[in-house]
């Protein structure tokens, strides 16, 4: 599946939910993003890998929408895993905002996806 404006790929393999986000994420399309990838999460999945290893820019938009997807998988029993390579200006805005204290951040998807099955 993916999304009207065409930077988010979601795929489901064995229980976890995999979106992939590509380019920026921002606020022209961080609302339509987010609403993308809780369309496309079923309530029997078990986590959420959001994959932002194609991503190339994220404001505080983009940062308040991985916070949303926290709490709204939180309320359903599911969990949030982020992949944000190191040493990318993505994962640099996530260190900043200590995202890591509210779902793990991964540098990999192999290392994301071992973590949520």
């Amino acid at each position: 599946m993916t999304d009207p404006l065409g930077n988010v790929e979601v795929r489901e393999k064995d229980g976890v939910v995999v979106a992939q986000v590509a380019g920026e994420l921002d606020l022209s399309n961080s609302p339509a993003t987010g609403d993308a990838i809780e369309a496309a999460l079923p309530s029997s999945a078990r986590s959420l890998v959001v994959d932002f290893s194609r991503l190339t820019f994220l404001d505080s938009s983009g940062v308040a929408m991985l916070f949303r997807l926290v709490r709204r998988l939180g309320d359903h029993r599911q969990e949030l895993h982020v992949v944000a390579p190191t040493g990318e200006a993505v994962g640099r805005v996530l260190e900043i905002v200590e995202f890591d204290r509210a779902a793990p951040v991964h540098t990999s998807l192999d290392a994301a996806l071992a973590a949520a099955s």
